[in-house]
């Protein structure tokens, strides 16, 4: 149907964004030290045309901007419509999500479309994060829309596409859309943006959509039945010419019509016919018996005739003229006939053909291949054209049922989708099930003469869009073919795939075989690139090509169409300054490549141009400004075809705009399908071992050596998964116009079978060879300290050297630098580098500037040297591993040659390497496990010949810088938390650090915490001498390291916090995982001191404050701090400052004289490496020390001579839990599994072992059993491997090339979880699902999460009541957190959580309707899942949460908990309870400490008395504090209860205080009073009274928190004690009078009350029983001596007086006695004081 039905639009904005590069095109990098001036980014968006978008159609907008800021910068990406509001219907497909990811052939993520494209200062690549963002006002609704990408300070360049989809079921729209730039630092706008012209900003542009309604066309419209359906249009613009015949009966008497079952016909206009063509039955006519025929032309005449041939006229009608003013011209017979008894056929009629309903299954055809003409091309059947005949042209369809009657024919619909622009698509009416395809009408299942149509092929039943892939033409369209085109089924608008979607198709034979590595090669890691010609991507062979007896034609010559057609797209899009194809570009006059350029279309060909850049680039025998006299051979390179860096050891290409993009043919991801062709262009096989032998002191390959080891190298496959190059007897020629090659080729993908044959007579040519093939080789190398090496055959040094010679295309990196450019589809071409001379030399270059009034000799240059690059002239040049990365290709006839030559210093390697299996776990935890941290090795040896050797200074020695040696202990602090330390002691673990740190903070930090948490947490250094430490990056300092101990044996270790204080106050900081140099394991261990390292690059990036400067001051450090999550006590050594130290090699090869023995000769024990040099996968040369080495994931760390030949070697892997993984380990000899033979060899060296493997073996430490033949050195008792080669042990020149890798399985475990309905109750609501979230932290107990910058990764499960689900591959020693979400609205609350089975899990349990615990692996066969159960109720429920809070601070006479109780008023008895659930059950009571942060929550709590009745009574609830648990120790050997009432004591020196209307407890401090009354110095007096007020004129009587009255009486010892006195805080202390109101008779009243405060704070000087007291401190207890003398009469001539002696004495628990002041004594009085 056309034109009233709605469509579905997709339209596509591709945005182009390069941040950082200029108008001009050149990339602006800012230097020097930024300024305010500085701190601006320039933003630039244009667009290429002013045009409207339609559907489909591309528009690119291009995004520029630059500048440098001196900290992180956020490039915010509005889109905003018309009126401001946010655009919250456009879709950035190339910006997803992965879970939001639904087609990955038109879609992409964000990390996937940002990887590597932000420029950074050095000119290095790197990702930055980005994420969508949606701001929403306070009703929710999205205010704007932007992508925010966050880049590091130091990016000065950002290059990425965005592609905008707009979607909408409109016939009529139009969308506009503002895309706006933006930058801010620190939340300010730091913008730059000039106006333009028109007065619109440079940093914005405005993108439209636009559609209309199609109307419907009159004619059309006619043609409607009245249901509005539209009857099958037979005359149309597309060109398709439908005539109908009706068979009817005419009584004829030779019943030749009458009973005809087939009827055909014969069209012709001029001097052109079709022939005989069979008609056929329309489905819907079975009745009716109209017979039908498709053409593609305007026949004028046509005979209709019964049968398929001319049997006579009887069968035939007369001569016709169609009459094509008819729509469907339909005819049949009148029954007479002519005189040449020809029938007569009635006037014609329109015939309206009603087409079947389409209900039945849509059939799809993808003509991305078969569309490819082949025109022009010599030998092609006819025109040479594919399906369809031309661009977008038609393609027709016939279709049978099982019984073949009642063909169903017509024309397919283009359905393109995204970037699958060829594919087809006709839905069938049921019953259909065979389909062919074909470039013309076609009516049967006849043969195609040209290859334009397929078989008639079964439909399959079980595809969702069954789609049938076209082959490409080549074979099928050259006259040597026979037979319809193939093809094959597979789902739509998915990557194409003829190898795998064929059966038992097999594009390249890789025999299988078993590597055998000789120990005297060097094997070097390659990766091969095949490239699959137009006959392979059919998924071909070549071995089955039709033999060509002429190889010089087109058919030859250009085998790569399809290949070169995706390269040219590549291109295109990216503007590529020089696009490099496959084949012979023939520039001749025979079988020139313009006679089919027109076909391809290439990027960079003109066919009105005469091509000189073209040629140039891809033939070696033009050069660059003539294209009509060709160079003497072909033997000539061109230079600057590539890009003079890598990209993360990736090939590029430059750009018209002076950028960079990846070379596609070295790109995995183009092959496999990322590509404007949506197939498989070629294989890539990774890991390939290439073998160098070894000539002399040179590691030599030469194709044309036909004698030597590594000759005639073929890719063969060996069982244990690996593809590797062996050597084979006969050599593979390649094949000229007139002869095969004198010598062998390098051709890794032929056999000998496919050698090249110039006399076509035997089994090979040129077709069978695989001229299509890129191989890239990595190989690390140090240099010697000169650059040179001894050759041990006259003695003398050489300039270690790398040489190469042979065809095509060469390009040769040092440490990612282009040092050698042998670029170009030439013949053999020699190059050579010279790393003394820093040169490289090129035998043969064409002339860039040549032109065509040039002689051939200025056309090309010999010799032609070009210095390494700037970058490349490091002070470490001579020290540090290099790597070299070669690209190599073969990309056009004749000859395929290589020879490769080098002398690197020989090296005797230890590899360790370490893989992470991580197969297996829940798809969520995929990226927080893509970096899994690192681990830990020891490595020792024990050395078993020699004499004792030190290890050698260092070229470049170690840098360490102790911030604060802890001499002055007030440098040092802690936050004084509850029951917290943090002092300096002398390190007690007797492992000699002198002064320590020791910490100690109770609890636990949660993940959950904020910042403010570890900040409670800290321990603080200052700078040493109080000053502050320069750590500015002139230093050279790379990390901060310190050496910590955990004490506690059975907390797990995680990372500690670390930040640095600048002198304004800004701070950097985080927690260790986030920090790691060099991907050290910053995991504390248990009870052995780790030594933890800081990147402070990392740490830059960290900002927690920020002081009143810009950026952190690292030239003035003032103070570290330190903070651990557990609660366990922590011992800290110094900080230091580090500048790693860097090594050098000296020679071709290391004595063994010369090689450390670490130490071993003199203690015959093994001894660690410390001091050892190795390298990790960077390339970076580090020193082990501190006895352990840390790698990564698929990272190694690789010892180059720093161990003697014999020696025993311990390797180990150390503080891996095996909770979390299963550890193997296997050892290799030059890359291969050491063979079982191999290790029980018994020789002069060594003596062989019992061991039968060292395959994938299970345990920590390797061991190969075998024994040193020494007199003087015993076999440790440890693992431990020889340190020889296992093939040849008692060589003592072969190189020793060993590995043990080590290979950790994380384990996982299972979740179930089930929501049920409270008994008795069932759902209201059918299908209604639940929402639970489990949160997950600390992912396999290492943290993983922070790799996704996150605390928690959730997961979100629905489901229904009664159903359950397990969650299975969640690592283990994840924490997990489970809870429901509940909606504010719904009609039912939450009864209950169970954990029904506890299973493997540790610390599960159900508190507050929350479940929590820690995942354990269930692989062990005894294994269960844990189990958990949310129960729902109709009954409405409420939760209480409340928080304990004690007043003033927490000190060391805090309960270390509480236990608190829910009660709820009972409305009968009108007195609180204990409150019961739905159940009746009482709710439990909790125990509330540190570790919950002191709050509670108490859920499952009945909201009304009865929900049921109609007017509601709410109950009331409140928490009570019942006192504290007692301890395990107090209640031996009874486990403490919560709800035991016995197992509960009150609280000392605490009274709870309650407020109206909040479930929050303040815990507020009491005091206590003691009195002594004494009559003397050691008499006590009995009965005195006394009273404690509140005022001090003594008339208001104090109060305990219990409300009884605050007064007493002396007992037998004079004492008298008031307990639970409300006191005050240190601030704000409350002061009372104590007043003796009575006293026995005969003594003194006290004459005036006396003043205390609770607390009491006693200072520095006073005295403590009888000592002056140190510091100064606080108490809540006193204790009053009061000593009253009895009263006397004086003389009558005297006065009567009283005199009072008081001695006060306070008792003060934190110093643990009395506090007592001195008396002074007066003669006239004795004077009461307080101290």
């Amino acid at each position: 149907m056309r034109g009233k039905a709605k469509q579905r639009v997709s339209l596509i904005l591709v945005v182009t964004m390069v941040l950082g590069t200029a108008l001009t095109g050149n990339t602006v990098f800012a230097t020097g030290e930024s300024s305010d001036e500085q701190d601006r980014i320039k933003i630039n968006i244009s667009k290429d045309s002013e045009q409207t978008v339609e559907q489909n159609v591309a528009q690119t907008i291009h995004v520029t901007a630059q500048g440098q800021c001196s900290q992180s910068v956020c490039l915010n990406v509005y889109l905003k419509n018309e009126d401001g509001s946010a655009a919250t219907d456009i879709d950035a497909v190339n910006l997803l999500t992965s879970d939001q990811l639904t087609d990955k052939n038109t879609q992409k993520t964000i990390d996937e479309t940002l990887k590597d494209s932000v420029t950074l200062n050095d000119g290095t690549k790197t990702s930055p994060k980005a994420e969508w963002k949606n701001d929403k006002d306070e009703n929710g609704t999205v205010t704007s829309k932007y992508l925010q990408i966050t880049m590091p300070a130091d990016a000065t360049a950002i290059n990425f596409d965005m592609q905008l989809q707009y979607r909408t079921d409109e016939a009529s729209y139009t969308k506009k859309v503002l895309v706006e730039a933006k930058a801010f630092e620190e939340e300010q706008d730091i913008t730059e943006a000039a106006k333009r012209a028109d007065e619109s900003k440079e940093n914005e542009t405005t993108v439209v959509w636009e559609g209309q309604a199609v109307s419907q066309p009159e004619s059309e419209a006619a043609d409607e039945d009245a249901d509005g359906e539209n009857n099958i249009n037979t005359v149309s613009e597309t060109g398709v010419y439908t005539l109908y015949f009706e068979q009817n009966t005419i009584d004829d008497p030779h019943s030749a019509w009458d009973n005809a079952t087939q009827i055909s016909v014969y069209a012709f206009s001029n001097n052109d016919n079709t022939g005989v063509l069979q008609m056929y039955k329309v489905p819907e006519s079975d009745s009716k018996n109209i017979w039908k025929i498709t053409f593609d032309k305007e026949w004028t005449h046509v005979i209709f005739l019964t049968g398929d041939d001319w049997s006579g006229f009887f069968n035939q009608t007369e001569d016709i003229q169609i009459d094509w003013s008819l729509n469907s011209p339909c005819y049949k017979l009148r029954g007479d006939a002519a005189s040449d008894n020809r029938k007569k056929v009635d006037t014609p009629f329109e015939y309206k053909e009603t087409p079947l309903a389409a209900d039945g299954i849509t059939v799809y055809y993808d003509a991305t291949l078969s569309k490819l003409s082949y025109a022009k091309t010599e030998n092609v059947k006819g025109t040479g054209e594919g399906i369809p005949h031309s661009e977008k042209g038609q393609i027709y369809f016939y279709a049978t049922k099982d019984t073949g009657a009642t063909p169903y024919t017509g024309t397919m619909e283009i359905a393109s989708d995204g970037n699958y622009k060829d594919v087809y698509k006709v839905t069938l009416p049921k019953g259909y099930i065979k389909i062919r395809f074909a470039a013309y009408p076609v009516n049967n299942t006849e043969v195609a003469a040209n290859g334009d149509a397929t078989d008639l092929v079964d439909i399959p039943e079980k595809m969702t869009k069954p789609c049938y892939y076209g082959d490409s033409s080549d074979d099928i369209i050259y006259q040597d073919a026979s037979g319809n085109r193939g093809g094959y089924w597979g789902e739509a608008y998915t990557v194409r795939d003829a190898e795998r979607g064929k059966k038992n198709a097999t594009v390249v034979d890789v025999p299988n075989a078993t590597e055998k590595r000789d120990a005297d090669n060097l094997y070097v890691n390659t990766t091969i690139y095949d490239y699959y010609s137009d006959y392979e991507l059919n998924g071909k062979n070549r071995d089955n090509y039709p033999k060509q007896g002429d190889v010089t034609n087109n058919r030859i010559y250009q085998p790569f169409r399809q290949f070169n057609m995706a390269l040219s797209d590549y291109y295109q899009k990216n503007q590529a300054k020089s696009p490099l194809y496959w084949g012979n570009f023939q520039n001749y006059s025979d079988s020139h490549f313009n006679d089919i350029a027109e076909t391809m279309g290439l990027f960079g060909y003109n066919i009105n141009s005469s091509n000189e850049k073209f040629f140039y680039e891809n033939n070696s025998m033009w050069g660059r400004w003539d294209s009509k006299n060709p160079l003497p051979n072909g033997n000539n390179a061109t230079q600057g075809l590539v890009a003079n860096q890598l990209n993360n050891n990736s090939l590029q290409l430059e750009t018209e705009s002076n950028g960079t993009v990846l070379a596609p043919f070295f790109d995995k991801d183009f092959l496999n399908g990322n590509n404007s062709k949506n197939t498989v262009l070629g294989k890539v096989y990774e890991n390939v071992t290439f073998p160098f032998v070894k000539n002399g002191m040179y590691w030599t390959f030469d194709s044309a050596d036909n004698t030597a080891a590594n000759k005639n190298l073929q890719l063969k496959y060996d069982d244990t998964d690996k593809y590797f190059l062996q050597s084979n007897t006969n050599p593979v020629k390649g094949c000229t116009t007139t002869e095969q090659t004198k010598d062998g080729n390098y051709f890794p993908l032929n056999s000998s079978d496919q050698s090249g044959d110039a006399s076509r007579d035997q089994s090979g040519d040129a077709s069978k060879l695989n001229y299509g093939f890129g191989q890239k080789f990595d190989l690390k190398f140090r240099l010697t300290s000169d650059g040179k090496v001894v050759n041990p055959d006259n003695n003398k040094k050489e300039n270690i050297k790398f040489d190469f010679s042979g065809d095509d295309d060469v390009w040769v990196f040092i440490d990612g630098q282009l040092v050698l450019d042998i670029g170009g589809d030439h013949g053999v071409v020699t190059g050579k580098i010279d790393f003394v001379e820093k040169k490289a030399t090129v035998s043969k270059v064409k002339n860039a500037s040549s032109n065509e009034s040039q002689s051939n000799v200025e056309k090309f240059q010999e010799n032609v040297e070009t210095s390494f690059p700037n970058a490349l002239d490091t002070e470490d040049y001579f020290t540090k591993e290099h790597t070299l990365t070669m690209f190599y290709m073969e990309r056009g006839l004749w000859e395929s040659n290589m020879k490769i030559t080098f002398n690197f210093p020989q090296e005797n390697k230890l590899t360790v390497e370490k893989e992470v299996d991580t197969t297996g776990a829940n798809e969520i935890f995929k990226n927080a496990l893509a970096d899994v941290g690192t681990f830990d090795f020891e490595i020792k040896n024990l050395a078993t010949s020699g004499d004792p050797k030190d290890v050698s200074e260092p070229s470049s020695p170690e840098v360490k810088k102790v911030f604060n040696d802890y001499l002055d202990n007030t440098s040092i602090s802690g936050t004084g938390g509850y029951n917290s330390k943090v002092e300096v002691i002398d390190d007690p673990t007797n492992s000699g650090k002198g002064n320590i740190i020791t910490s100690y903070y109770p609890g636990k930090k949660n993940a959950t915490d904020p910042q403010s948490k570890t900040d409670e947490r800290l321990v603080k250094i200052q700078a040493k001498d109080g000053i502050t430490f320069d750590a500015l990056d002139s230093k050279g300092y790379k990390y901060l390291q310190f050496d910590v101990y955990n004490m506690d044996a059975n907390a797990s270790g995680t990372d500690p916090f670390v930040a640095l204080v600048d002198d304004d106050g800004t701070r950097i900081g985080a927690w260790a995982s986030f920090l790691t140099y060099n991907g050290r394991n910053n995991n504390i261990d248990k009870q052995t001191w780790k030594t933890i390292r800081i990147d402070l690059e990392k740490l830059k990036e960290k900002i927690l404050d920020v002081g009143d400067k810009r950026g952190f001051d690292f030239s003035k450090v003032k103070e570290i701090q330190f903070a651990y999550w557990n609660d366990v006590t922590i011992y800290l050594d110094k900080f230091s400052f580090v500048k790693p130290a860097s090594g050098e090699k000296t020679g071709f090869t290391t004595e063994q004289k010369d090689i450390p023995d670490y130490g071993s000769i003199n203690s015959k024990k093994l001894e660690p490496v410390n001091g050892s040099y190795y390298q990790n996968t960077k390339g970076d040369t580090i020193i082990y020390s501190d006895g352990l080495l840390s790698i990564g994931n698929k990272e190694s760390a690789i010892f180059s001579d720093q161990f003697r030949r014999g020696s025993y070697l311990s390797i180990a892997e150390k503080n891996v839990s095996p909770d979390v993984f299963t550890t193997t380990w296997s050892l290799y000899e030059n890359g291969a599994i050491v063979k079982a033979n191999d290790l029980s060899k018994t020789t002069d060296k060594v003596t062989g072992s019992g061991q039968t493997s060292v395959e994938n073996q299970s345990g920590y430490e390797v061991n190969d059993g075998r024994k040193e033949q020494s007199e003087t050195v015993t076999k440790p008792n440890e693992s431990t491997i020889v340190f020889r080669s296992y093939a040849n042990p008692d060589s003592t020149t072969a190189v020793i090339d060993l590995k043990a890798k080590y290979v950790n399985k994380l384990r996982t475990g299972s979740i179930s979880l089930k929501k049920s309905l409270s008994e008795g109750e069932t759902e209201s609501k059918a299908g209604r699902k639940y929402k639970f979230i489990i949160e997950y932290r600390n992912v396999a107990g290492m943290k993983l999460e922070a790799n996704i910058g996150k605390d928690v990764i959730k997961q979100t499960i629905e489901l229904e009541a009664g159903k359950d689900t397990t969650i299975q591959g969640i690592p283990a020693g994840t924490d997990y957190t489970i809870y429901e979400v509940i909606p504010d609205n719904a009609d039912y609350s939450l009864e209950k959580v169970e954990v029904t089975v506890p299973g493997n899990d540790k610390n599960v349990k159900a508190e507050n309707n929350v479940v929590t615990g820690m995942v354990v692996a269930d692989d062990d066969a005894n294994s269960t899942d844990t189990a958990v159960r949310f129960v729902n109720t109709v009954t409405p429920l409420i939760s209480i949460s409340g928080t304990k809070t004690w007043e003033g601070r927490v000190t060391a006479d805090t309960p270390r908990n509480i236990v608190v109780q829910i009660q709820r008023l009972n409305p009968t008895t009108n007195k609180y309870e204990q409150a019961k659930d739905k159940s009746g059950n009482p709710i439990p009571n909790q125990v509330v400490n540190i570790d919950t942060d002191w709050k509670y929550t108490f859920t499952g709590l009945l909201k009304y008395v009865d929900y049921t009745a109609k007017d509601k009574k709410e109950y009331k609830y409140k928490v009570v504090e019942l006192g504290t648990l007692k301890s395990s120790e107090e209640l031996k050997p009874t486990t403490p209860d919560p709800q035991n009432r016995e197992h509960i004591k009150q609280i000392a020196g605490y009274y709870p205080e309650y407020k109206d209307g909040s479930f929050d407890i303040t815990n507020k401090k009491t005091g206590t009073l003691k009195i002594i009354k004494k009559t003397g110095k050691n008499g006590f007096l009995q009965g005195a009274e006394f009273t404690l007020y509140t005022d001090s004129n003594t008339t208001q009587v104090a109060k305990d928190h219990s409300g009884n009255e605050l007064t007493g009486t002396t007992g037998e010892n004079g004492e008298l004690v008031f307990n639970n006195i409300k006191a005050g805080t240190e601030e704000t202390p409350i002061t009372y009078y104590l007043k003796e109101v009575k006293t026995k008779a005969g003594y003194v009243l006290l004459k005036e009350p006396i003043q205390i405060t609770l607390p009491y704070k006693y200072n520095e000087g006073d005295i403590v029983n009888g000592n002056k007291v140190t510091e100064s401190g606080v108490t809540w207890n006193l204790t009053y001596t009061i000593i009253n003398d009895k009263a006397f009469d004086l003389p009558a001539s005297g006065n009567k007086g009283i005199f009072k002696f008081i001695v006060i004495g306070i008792t003060a628990v934190l110093v643990g006695g009395y506090l007592l002041t001195a008396r002074k004594k007066s003669r006239k009085k004795r004077v009461p004081r307080r101290g």
